[in-house]
């Protein structure tokens, strides 16, 4: 499997990230939104990840996600949950990405790559889930134990969900990329 360590990268952040949404999402109508969006959250990069380099996956997947803030895309307040659990899962399996949602935005702000404005708004909805504030999410127990129990990512389990991806969603913009990328020699 090409680039499988960044699919088990992505695989356990996915975990991560429904794992964040049921614990901090109190509002039933909410939660269920953010879990039908981890059904989907990042499997762009998985299927992208089995024909192109990480680093064109990524940058595709940041310019087309409407989580991500880098782009100019509309954001909905559901994308911009997204994105806070999206930075707040990021220390439970990447250890390269310490910071909680708080301290990252915080970041962001600093490092002037995000709006006062935008910071405000993501801000709030910290501030409603109850992690408005600075810690250190990876010396949480319960977070301990969740990454442990995740155990051996393997590459059926990763097809399985790309095969899901592909065959539900239908990505048609994702798979006109890697033709054309494969087509241009571009792997």
């Amino acid at each position: 499997m090409k680039n499988f360590e960044w699919c088990v990268y992505t695989y356990k952040h996915r975990i991560a990230f429904e794992y964040v949404a049921r614990k901090h999402i109190k509002d039933e109508e909410l939660l269920e939104k953010m879990l039908k969006r981890r059904k989907y959250h990042d499997l762009d990069k998985q299927l992208m990840y089995q024909f192109l380099d990480w680093k064109t996956c990524i940058d595709y997947h940041v310019m087309h996600e409407p989580h991500h803030l880098d782009n100019d895309m509309d954001k909905s307040f559901e994308d911009l949950v997204e994105t806070v659990i999206d930075f707040e899962c990021a220390p439970y399996t990447k250890p390269d990405k310490p910071l909680n949602a708080y301290d990252f935005v915080h970041k962001l702000v600093e490092w002037e790559l995000i709006s006062k404005e935008r910071a405000k708004d993501l801000y709030e909805i910290m501030h409603e889930l109850g992690i408005d504030s600075s810690y250190d999410i990876t010396k949480d127990a319960n977070c301990q134990e969740f990454v442990n129990s995740i155990g051996e990512i393997t590459e059926e389990m990763i097809l399985l969900e790309i095969m899901d991806y592909v065959r539900e969603i239908n990505p048609k913009e994702v798979l006109e990329f890697i033709r054309e990328k494969i087509e241009a020699g571009d792997k």
